[in-house]
């Protein structure tokens, strides 16, 4: 949801930047729980992730653009009253910019830290995996041996029962 898109910046309210931020990180939330999860689905969440990442990425450059140009247009102004109100109108635009700025930034901070978390539960659940493959292999092999005892016993019981007939 948000703001058409077309060729100008993209404006998102706070209201829907927050409601983008809190998608993002139920999205995160979800795959950090789901350690067990398909690689296919894993890779999938991972994409998307980044897309977004991406996306707001594009979103802040496209910010820090704007604020260069409201700076370039403020140093511009000459004296009056009408360009005064017009550069104070720009600074609050400006200030404006700066504050969404740095949530931005927060905020890819934040996706970036869970990314890194996502991936050290992936880590460790493909070390549990490993074990338990250890395991496995070390348990078929007392198994296999168990078994060949087993079948000398049956056929030293099946001897001596011939010795006593």
């Amino acid at each position: 949801g948000g703001a058409p898109r077309g060729g100008g910046v993209r404006q998102m309210s706070n209201k829907q930047l927050e409601e983008a931020n809190a998608a993002v990180n139920a999205q995160k939330d979800a795959l950090a729980q789901a350690a067990n999860m398909r690689q296919e689905e894993k890779e999938r969440a991972e994409s998307e992730i980044r897309q977004r990442e991406e996306q707001l990425l594009q979103e802040r450059r496209e910010r820090e653009r704007l604020a260069a140009q409201l700076k370039a247009m403020e140093d511009k102004v000459v004296q009056g009253h009408a360009a005064v109100d017009h550069a104070e109108q720009k600074a609050e635009d400006l200030m404006k910019a700066q504050k969404e700025l740095e949530q931005r930034r927060a905020e890819q901070e934040k996706l970036h830290s869970q990314l890194r978390l996502k991936e050290d539960l992936a880590a460790e659940a493909e070390e549990k995996y490993a074990g338990i493959q250890e395991e496995c292999q070390a348990k078929t092999k007392k198994l296999k041996k168990l078994w060949s005892r087993y079948e000398q016993a049956q056929g030293d019981v099946q001897d001596m029962q011939r010795e006593i007939r």
